[in-house]
């Protein structure tokens, strides 16, 4: 996924992956909330804000991204 990302959009994207189990969930409030609500694990989050719980959804991801960075899906 970050390859691709990288690929389309260089240097305007930066992915992160961070496994809370590690690095403690404490850190991240937002996970929290998001699990409290129901979801599950992965969750995406694009600009700190939850997008995706449940699974990585390329398609889903590049359209919050076009969407923030105002770009036109055209395929």
């Amino acid at each position: 996924m970050e390859s691709q990302l990288k690929e389309e959009y260089g240097d305007i994207v930066q992915v992160k992956y961070v496994d809370v189990d590690q690095v403690g969930i404490e850190n991240y409030l937002v996970v929290q909330e998001v699990l409290h609500l129901g979801y599950r694990y992965p969750i995406t989050l694009i600009n700190n804000q939850p997008k995706i719980a449940g699974g990585i959804m390329k398609n889903e991801i590049r359209d919050s991204i076009n969407e923030i960075l105002g770009i036109s899906d055209l395929n």
